[in-house]
């Protein structure tokens, strides 16, 4: 149930996103890397030792990525979701160049699992 509701707080803040300018605020031009994404995310959720933060490329869309991330507790779901969805506002695009796509897809994607020290 918490996992449906903070869904739905990301799917809130998409569809505010997708209703936006086509211009891409703050960048300067210069996109974030997909590495660099996950980090941020990564940290400011702080989830458990294993547990991975994924994001996934959505070519053609906008925003241009998808994050995820495994199980945790509802704390820190809302966290997670709270992050993607300022992130999304704020990096709408994200430079994936240099993440391999395995599998032979055209979608790339980062798994970044934080260990304790991180």
């Amino acid at each position: 149930m918490e996992l449906a509701r903070s869904m739905a707080i990301i799917r809130q803040g998409q569809s505010s996103i997708q209703t936006r300018s086509t211009s891409v605020p703050g960048t300067g031009g210069a996109l974030k890397r997909a590495t660099e994404l996950v980090t941020e995310i990564g940290l400011a959720v702080q989830p458990p030792e294993g547990v991975p933060i994924v994001l996934t490329e959505e070519p053609g869309s906008r925003p241009n990525w998808v994050a995820a991330a495994g199980p945790m507790e509802t704390a820190l779901i809302y966290k997670f979701a709270h992050k993607v969805i300022e992130l999304r506002k704020t990096n709408p695009l994200i430079d994936c160049r240099g993440v391999d796509n395995k599998g032979g897809t055209e979608v790339r994607r980062v798994v970044k699992f934080l260990s304790a020290a991180e």
